[in-house]
């Protein structure tokens, strides 16, 4: 497979797209756990779900907490948050709640769905983020699950989440067909321009 070239700017046009994004997460989440948090994007990275064994970031190659769902609309594909899952209870305790998988799978679509939005405000197109659901395996399987072809581009973020001076390591990967990289590039020239 051919790799994928993304020029040294466009990268920093996406890790700006993501940061963005990530900090409509943020609001959401103070919104739902009534304490302030920030989300630091540190790295992006793209490669193809066929490659991502080789030139994917990882956070671990063991089993992650993550949560998982669909996007509809503009750039249609998957979205996922995961953590450590010591670090996913963490959070959940932080959050202050009694039923710490109900909360992991909140504050992880409030995040997920915060950053949709900034997608579809770059877009300016619709995003929806729906079907969250915890899951539990590996992150290669987490995202050999959904099934896309060896060809989907998977953009991966490594986050950095402070809430309640404690600061959490999470990874996102959004998993879109090819034909939609052309898309956002030119939405994110627009954008800077």
């Amino acid at each position: 497979m051919t790799p994928i070239k993304i020029s040294m700017e466009q990268m920093i046009a996406l890790h700006g797209f993501f940061a963005e994004a990530a900090a409509v997460g943020e609001v959401r989440l103070a919104d739902i756990s009534g304490c302030e948090t920030e989300i630091e994007v540190l790295e992006v990275r793209c490669s193809s779900l066929a490659n991502f064994n080789e030139t994917g970031m990882w956070l671990t190659e063991d089993l992650v907490a993550g949560v998982m769902g669909r996007i509809d609309g503009a750039i249609p594909g998957s979205l996922n948050v995961v953590m450590e899952p010591e670090e996913a209870l963490l959070w959940a305790r932080l959050a202050g709640s009694e039923d710490p998988i109900e909360t992991v799978v909140g504050l992880g679509y409030e995040l997920l769905s915060g950053i949709t939005v900034g997608f579809s405000e770059v877009l300016g197109s619709p995003c929806e983020f729906r079907d969250a659901r915890l899951v539990e395996e590996s992150e290669l399987a987490m995202l050999v699950g959904t099934h896309a072809p060896s060809d989907t581009l998977v953009f991966s973020t490594r986050l950095r989440i402070d809430v309640r001076d404690e600061a959490l390591t999470a990874h996102s990967h959004l998993l879109v067909e090819p034909k939609y990289l052309t898309h956002l590039m030119s939405a994110l020239s627009a954008a800077v321009h």
